[in-house]
């Protein structure tokens, strides 16, 4: 929690910090434990409604747990002048009530439903608000796999992706310049789904297809959540044994998505066979070729770009160039060279 809870030293002037309510947890907590979950300044919208009460938790001296003080009111209009104040005071990291979830969903899907009938608004920052609205559900998705709205919630994110895509005809240079450079499975997870999802529209394909695999993107890496986070953090080479405890991880995902009923047969297979190769060298099956369904071939790709271009604490990241290189040379028997000559292609496009 250290870092993330601003020292209360002194007045905080025009930020007006008033009496929030304490709630006391024994024994080391996350601020989410608390009863909040985060919400960025960056995901706020000028010209929109604020969604709900927005809080800053202060750490006052002596005190072992911080004070939640609410900065902005539900209802307001959001500004710049607003965000600068928020800057000045070195604030980034809002809160809201953990049962204001819905207020937050209403308010992403306002905001891309004024920018559907919106020409003015450039398509990059439609793409940003998409961009904000998959981060903000994928940090509710891996604090709950079990939850059942989230999932509804990401098949209309994917929904409203494609018709951005397909509306405004938005390139591949567009979204990537959103994507973060340093590797959370948090941000892999929506930039796979992301890439997936336009590469697909480039390839021609239909549109309930293409939300499909977004929807299995976004959820490709939940079997993360039981590997161990020590080997996953580890700079150090991977043994024999971690590295097959990592393996684990499509077929968790898998035996947890099947059981809770919400994909369909072509999604649950992208999200098994994502690191299933054209060589039979994947796992968890060792499936080969035509075997290997069209969905997680696509995933395989995108999964493998991401990764290899985003920093990872055992792993620098490299360009894209080098990333399609290394992939159509040392990596080029695990990916269907037809999708991966596409993808060369849609990249340059």
């Amino acid at each position: 929690m250290a870092g993330t809870a601003a020292v209360a030293a002194k007045e905080y002037g025009a930020l007006d910090f008033r009496k929030a309510k304490k709630q006391f947890l024994e024994g080391p907590v996350k601020i989410e434990d608390l009863g909040y979950v985060p919400f960025p300044v960056k995901f706020l919208v000028p010209d929109f409604m604020i969604p709900c009460d927005l809080f800053v938790p202060v750490l006052a001296k002596g005190e072992e747990l911080p004070t939640f003080v609410k900065v902005l009111d539900r209802g307001q209009l959001f500004s710049e002048e607003r965000r600068f104040a928020l800057k000045k005071q070195r604030v980034d990291m809002l809160y809201a009530e953990a049962g204001a979830a819905v207020d937050l969903y209403d308010y992403f899907t306002e905001i891309l439903r004024a920018f559907s009938k919106d020409d003015v608004t450039p398509t990059w920052q439609k793409a940003q608000v998409l961009y904000n609205y998959g981060e903000f559900l994928a940090h509710l998705l891996f604090r709950d796999v079990h939850d059942g709205e989230v999932f509804e919630k990401t098949t209309q994110w994917a929904d409203a992706v494609v018709g951005l895509i397909q509306r405004e005809q938005a390139k591949v240079s567009v979204i990537y310049r959103l994507f973060s450079r340093n590797y959370e499975t948090v941000n892999h997870s929506i930039q796979v789904a992301l890439l997936a999802m336009a590469f697909c529209s480039y390839c021609g394909w239909r549109s309930e297809d293409t939300a499909r695999l977004g929807v299995s993107g976004f959820y490709h890496d939940i079997g993360k959540i039981w590997v161990d986070k020590r080997i996953l953090l580890d700079p150090s080479p991977l043994t024999r044994e971690q590295f097959a405890h990592i393996r684990r991880h499509p077929q968790a995902a898998y035996d947890h998505l099947a059981s809770m009923d919400w994909m369909n047969a072509d999604q649950l297979a992208a999200v098994h066979e994502h690191h299933e190769s054209m060589d039979g060298t994947g796992y968890p099956q060792g499936l080969k070729g035509a075997d290997i369904h069209p969905y997680a071939r696509v995933l395989h790709i995108c999964d493998c770009f991401d990764a290899l271009t985003t920093h990872r604490p055992y792993k620098k990241a490299v360009t894209p160039y080098k990333a399609l290189k290394l992939m159509q040379s040392e990596m080029r028997l695990s990916f269907d060279r037809h999708l991966l000559y596409k993808f060369i292609q849609f990249l340059g496009s």
